[in-house]
């Protein structure tokens, strides 16, 4: 019933493009545009790859053998005389069917509506994004806090979407975002992702050199969870602790008279939830053959206020080639990720601040929390990047004392990654190539893993023309199962 279920849709969007494509007006432009995959997926092993199921939406299980259907339909932001119109709206539905021997999963990885007045968006639904400053493309490893790895959860956002001029021509410009998220049940149930943002540019849209800085932060907060004594902890939700969520400063004035007894101890001695994010920074230079942009994001836990800086050398570090002449290689990225530090020592970078800290030998445990105990993912995948892995997914066996958190987030790994087109068929391709040591079990002894991706789109003339899909997949280490996977398929665009 559920793949009967699919087909019914992708045929209705397709319906829905050609009929609706023939209205409008000659000024204004309405773009839509839609697609249909299958395709087929094998491996030798019963994990399957890496870079075949991360930072793909969450729509590639993590086992086994299984054929996909794909489709979906989008309506963009209408023209009108080339320009975007100033008040507008849109959506998007994605839908996926992926068949093995345990039967049909149904998956629902976009869903939304987006509405546009002048300078703000507001968009409700399941929702493609990813957020920070670093590769974009899909050729890195993900921004750290938000990188497309998991299906997107719903949400309710307000964003500036492009880049607001402050003054002096744009040489100074903004983005900010505020968004509200519900997460699956868990152990936790019935809880909530606070987000926002807030991104700063120094540099006009066409300057030679630009700068760029921001902040990401998020907060699992609220919910209910059973305790091992088999009574119900409770988060409350009300308005001083979604101030307090919003606000995450040491001393909270608007707490002064609430009754604080009936939160829970973390929340009135910290911070109310689970806080974390990412300090970005980020350095463009544009010349006439091709552009480099170079990014690093801190990671940070909002248990003191200077948390983050203690830790500064933690993050992603990255560099990104841009070829405008090139086409075989038009995009090439070599990225590190270190999260050694977690508040376990004082940053080199902080000494030079002269700061005293305020909290350090902490150990931090990136996108973990004593309370919320699944981590930060949603429907069993990271949402933060990939190489923060899930303990589940190792293949090694851990103890009771080894296996404290959801998530593994000690890790050093490197990366490289490329795109472009060769000629003379015209065939994409990607390569993405990482190599990680994780201390899974102490911070002595590395866990080291191998793992390779490459995807190609060939142009081929099934169907009006078509797109003959190839991914390829290889794992070799201590951390996943040494697999060899391959997946072919057929994409049809309008």
């Amino acid at each position: 019933m559920k793949l009967q279920l699919l087909i019914k849709i992708i045929f209705l969007q397709i319906i829905l493009l050609k009929t609706l494509s023939s209205f409008g007006q000659d000024t204004i432009k309405i773009t839509r545009r839609s697609f249909v995959e299958s395709g087929v997926l094998v491996a030798s092993a019963s994990q399957t790859p890496f870079w075949l199921r991360a930072n793909v939406l969450g729509v590639v299980p993590n086992t086994g053998t299984n054929f996909t259907l794909r489709g979906g339909f989008y309506q963009e932001y209408a023209t009108k005389n080339s320009k975007i119109k100033k008040y507008n709206w849109g959506y998007g539905l994605n839908s996926v069917a992926n068949i093995n021997q345990g039967g049909v999963d149904f998956i629902l990885p976009e869903a939304y509506i987006k509405a546009k007045a002048g300078i703000f968006e507001i968009w409700g639904g399941r929702r493609q994004e990813v957020m920070g400053l670093s590769d974009s493309s899909g050729i890195g490893t993900g921004p750290i806090t938000l990188s497309g790895n998991a299906i997107p959860m719903p949400k309710v956002q307000f964003l500036t979407p492009n880049w607001v001029n402050l003054g002096f021509k744009g040489f100074f410009a903004a983005k900010v975002s505020y968004a509200h998220g519900w997460f699956d049940d868990g152990i936790m149930k019935d809880y909530y992702l606070h987000q926002k943002s807030i991104y700063g540019r120094i540099g006009r849209p066409n300057a030679k050199f630009k700068f760029y800085a921001g902040l990401t932060h998020n907060v699992q907060w609220s919910g209910t969870r059973t305790l091992p004594d088999g009574t119900t902890e409770i988060n409350y939700h009300d308005f001083p602790a979604y101030i307090s969520v919003v606000i995450p400063m040491k001393d909270k004035p608007w707490l002064n008279g609430v009754d604080l007894s009936k939160y829970q101890g973390n929340d009135t001695q910290y911070q109310f939830g689970n806080h974390s994010g990412s300090f970005d920074l980020g350095f463009e230079i544009t010349g006439k053959k091709r552009r480099a942009f170079i990014y690093k994001q801190a990671p940070f836990e909002y248990l003191a206020t200077n948390s983050g800086v203690t830790e500064f050398e933690d993050g992603l570090y990255g560099v990104k080639i841009t070829n405008f002449k090139n086409e075989k290689v038009k995009e090439f990225v070599i990225e590190m990720l270190y999260t050694l530090n977690q508040s376990r020592y004082v940053s080199g970078f902080y000494k030079l601040t002269g700061l005293s800290p305020e909290r350090w030998e902490a150990d931090d445990n990136y996108f973990n929390h004593g309370q919320y105990l699944d981590g930060y993912v949603y429907k069993g995948k990271p949402i933060s990047t990939p190489l923060i892995f899930p303990y589940k997914d190792y293949k090694g066996k851990l103890s009771s004392d080894e296996f404290q958190y959801a998530l593994m987030s000690n890790i050093l790994a490197f990366h490289v990654g490329m795109n472009g087109t060769i000629s003379p068929r015209k065939i994409q391709y990607q390569l993405k190539v990482t190599y990680s040591n994780n201390y899974i079990k102490n911070l002595n002894t590395p866990s080291r893993q191998f793992s390779l991706g490459v995807k190609t789109l060939t142009p081929i003339k099934f169907f009006g023309g078509s797109q003959l899909v190839s991914d390829l997949g290889f794992d070799y280490g201590d951390v996943y199962e040494n697999v060899l996977g391959i997946s072919f398929g057929i994409r049809k665009s309008w």
